[in-house]
């Protein structure tokens, strides 16, 4: 756990460059069956294939987040 507010803003700017910088083809396609999604909390990133990274958001239930809409889908 990051002890000051700038190992944690570090610790941010890894993660969001570890998911900016996944080529599109390892990433997980997201579709309208969310059972396969765990009822965990977690950090997400929505991407489109052309355009790249649209969202990254965090949740209490990654299923939950998805199965009840996101903005993403509107």
């Amino acid at each position: 756990m990051p002890s000051n507010n700038s190992e944690s803003q570090a610790q941010a700017r890894r993660i969001l460059d570890a998911i900016a910088f996944i080529p599109f083809e390892q990433c997980q396609l997201l579709s309208r069956e969310f059972n396969s999604l765990p009822a965990r909390p977690g950090i997400y990133a929505i991407r489109h294939k052309n355009d790249g990274l649209l969202y990254v958001g965090k949740t209490k239930s990654l299923r939950g987040r998805f199965s009840g809409g996101h903005k993403a889908f509107l």
